[in-house]
């Protein structure tokens, strides 16, 4: 691991980015113990803020511990799956109704700007063009969600915000599924920016359900070897 820590940041804050950017990416795999000892030594520092990362990466559910305080990395599962995408459907059809009442002209076009960016990038096979067009991807979802300007809203999506982030990492390696994808941003950029509220609600609805199917179909095909990249 060649990533140093930055003396002038946050050291726990860096670790947890670290780890966090490992699990994403594949470097961790899915239920893999991970070691305070260990990770310390990798970061070179000391244990405390490696403790400090673990506890907020169990937070947002990228690492679990067992009876034995022993840490795993998430395994992603299908029942997670069904219910972390059944709240995204309700919540955010009604962010993006939100978004069609409330949101200014540059913000939805802005919107619709992130959703072209997306689309130049769709055929790329790297890791950092796939790792780009997930940030875009959550860049997408992220301003709808800000042009709601309801809060408690915003709130409970940022719950599952992480995850959310870790699930369409699994969804952006088909390059039929991107495509699709970015399709289905476009329309619903498209209907916002025409105020169609209703519309915009109902794509958003079935865009956040097709990724759910792809993804339960997806972990029940390789529910014994779930891997990254």
């Amino acid at each position: 691991m060649s990533e140093l820590i930055e003396k002038k940041k946050s050291i726990h804050e860096q670790v947890h980015q670290l780890i966090k950017k490992g699990i994403i990416e594949g470097d961790y795999s899915p239920n893999e113990r991970l070691y305070e000892a260990k990770l310390a030594r990798a970061f070179r520092v000391s244990r405390s803020p490696v403790r400090e990362a673990i506890r907020t990466l169990e937070k947002e559910g990228l690492i679990e511990q067992d009876h034995q305080s022993r840490i795993f990395v998430y395994k992603p599962n299908v029942a997670d799956v069904q219910q972390i995408y059944q709240c995204r459907q309700v919540l955010e059809s009604l962010a993006v109704s939100l978004s069609a009442e409330h949101a200014t002209t540059k913000e939805l076009e802005d919107v619709l700007e992130i959703a072209i960016q997306s689309e130049q990038a769709i055929n790329d096979e790297d890791l950092e063009s796939k790792m780009r067009l997930i940030h875009l991807n959550s860049s997408f979802h992220d301003a709808i969600i800000q042009c709601s300007r309801n809060h408690r809203l915003q709130k409970q999506l940022n719950d599952l915000r992480t995850l959310t982030f870790f699930y369409r990492r699994m969804n952006i390696d088909d390059p039929t599924r991107r495509i699709e994808i970015v399709s289905q941003h476009i329309e619903i950029a498209k209907a916002l920016q025409l105020r169609k509220k209703e519309k915009a609600a109902s794509l958003m609805h079935s865009h956040i359900h097709s990724d759910m199917l792809y993804l339960v179909r997806f972990l029940e095909r390789n529910e014994s070897s779930i891997t990254l990249i």
